[in-house]
């Protein structure tokens, strides 16, 4: 009987282990917190929201769309904004999705698996343990669009909160450098003697707002241990071709029916061909540099606004009367060339560590034959320009100008050593359909949220690269309801490699 019992027992112990062998083995969901895709379970949380100490309300901004082709510019697009966010650790993060798939089904968990496979497509990963190097400039973009919500109608101790919030988020995540909009429209968001008053500072042009945005926006900067940088459009005076507009104050007011303002239907103009247009704008430098302590001034992507050749018909007949021999592009880029050479000359001239640079759009043959900049000769010949930084907002898959390509472009035209490369990138593509890029690439920045992150790691094998910019700070911190949780786990990936 005891022989018999004990056969029995050890069958018993065989067909529980064998049970056990058949049971689904525990499940293992790769953290892509770091780098790739959230989780369809992460998708879920929301930001933390954090209002500024001043209490006033963000005001929502427009979307402003792309040009529609791939052969535009990619000039900076408005995204939405609503209020100040908070940003999450990205350990917060890693718990999450870990406590989240512990409880996931096994067909959750090949969902999971499935969707994770997809959205990374073909795209490498950044190698791990990815440094920053020495000097590296860390950017972000502050546009007037910002000012509607923070400066405009704001009493001077509220936007003095709002824009110290600002610095210290950017301070706290690692950032180094802000390039702030000082002069959008031929207006100033400072006291000058040449420029009115920006519309954005009071809501009218012309209205002193009682006190100095500059001035504060260069002591709080320090103050949180970053560096700024004065942003102008040299050449735009309004965005609307509404003359009436323009404040009696503004020197384009002066210079309508002139041939020295442009009025197109896109907009209001100087007209870059001009010798008193060039003068305006270096005076307008040199008054910057001399009242302000600011660590450069850089310039967008805004030069000749048209192609047609009426606007500037005269001009150009005029040169070539004087024995001119260019043909008409030509000219209109070394018009352009000159008011670069001279900016740089005078900046230098008041003080030789304020840097100058220029921010092109992301496509040379548009650069070189729309907008008439000629950025070869920028970046090759002595006396122009310290950095380029080009607008690359294109994704790896972009179809007719991936990112690698538009790179390695860039970083390559560049021979002088004293000529620095900082990439500009489009953190308001994050989770957004990148509508001209192709049928493989329109969702790529919905399908990933590493895209900054394996950016700006591309760019650090780059000889000349010295650092990045991000356009802009409401797509970082205060992006749309629908795209929250693609920038969040965007710019956790991006805080991960900085």
């Amino acid at each position: 009987m005891k022989k018999i019992i004990c056969i029995l027992l050890a069958v018993l112990m065989v067909v529980s282990v064998s049970g056990c062998s058949v049971s689904e083995e525990p499940e293992v969901i790769e953290n892509e917190a770091v780098l790739g895709k959230p989780s369809s379970e992460s998708s879920s949380e929301t930001i933390e929201i954090t209002p500024s100490s001043s209490g006033s309300s963000s005001v929502a901004e427009s979307s402003q769309s792309e040009t529609s082709s791939e052969t535009s510019s990619e000039s900076k697009a408005e995204s939405s904004s609503s209020s100040s966010s908070k940003p999450e650790t990205s350990s917060s993060s890693q718990s999450s999705v870990s406590s989240e798939s512990s409880s996931l089904s096994s067909a959750e968990s090949s969902s999971v698996s499935e969707s994770s496979s997809e959205s990374s497509s073909s795209e490498e990963k950044p190698a791990e343990n990815t440094y920053a190097p020495s000097g590296e400039t860390k950017a972000v973009w502050i546009s007037y669009l910002e000012y509607q919500s923070i400066l405009q109608g704001k009493t001077k101790s509220q936007f003095t909160s709002n824009i110290k919030t600002m610095f210290s988020n950017l301070a706290k995540d690692g950032f180094n450098t802000v390039f702030v909009h000082v002069r959008s429209h031929s207006d100033a968001m400072y006291d000058s003697d040449i420029f009115p008053w920006s519309v954005y500072c009071t809501g009218t042009e012309g209205k002193n707002p009682g006190f100095d945005p500059l001035k504060i926006m260069v002591s709080e900067a320090h103050s949180a241990g970053l560096k700024i940088e004065a942003w102008i459009n040299p050449y735009r005076v309004k965005g609307t071709s509404n003359t009436s507009k323009i404040s009696e104050r503004s020197p384009a007011y002066e210079w309508l029916d002139t041939g020295k303002v442009i009025v197109l239907d896109n907009g209001i103009y100087y007209n870059p061909a001009d010798e008193e247009v060039i003068e305006l704008i270096v005076s307008g430098v040199e008054e910057i540099v001399r009242n302000y302590d600011v660590d450069g001034i850089h310039f967008d992507d805004y030069f000749y606004p048209t192609t047609a050749e009426s606007f500037d018909k005269t001009y150009y007949n005029d040169y070539k009367a004087g024995g001119g021999t260019l043909k008409l592009a030509a000219w209109r880029r070394q018009n352009v060339n000159v008011l670069i050479k001279e900016v740089y000359s005078a900046i230098k001239a008041i003080n030789s560590s304020c840097r100058f640079g220029v921010s092109p759009a992301g496509n040379m043959e548009q650069n070189y034959n729309t907008l008439y900049c000629d950025v070869y000769t920028w970046v090759t010949s002595k006396g122009y320009v310290d950095y380029i930084c080009p607008q690359i907002y294109f994704g790896f898959n972009n179809k007719s100008r991936p990112y690698l390509d538009v790179l390695s472009e860039f970083s390559s035209m560049i021979t002088r050593n004293d000529v620095e490369l900082i990439v500009g990138l489009a953190a308001y593509k994050a989770g957004a359909e990148d509508a001209y890029a192709g049928e493989n690439g329109k969702k790529e920045w919905i399908n990933n949220n590493d895209i900054l992150a394996r950016q700006i790691v591309a760019a650090r094998n780059e000889e000349k690269y010295s650092g990045f910019a991000l356009y802009r700070y409401n797509s970082l911190y205060n992006p749309a309801s629908g795209v929250k949780n693609a920038v969040r786990a965007e710019r956790e990936n991006l805080l991960e490699i900085m």
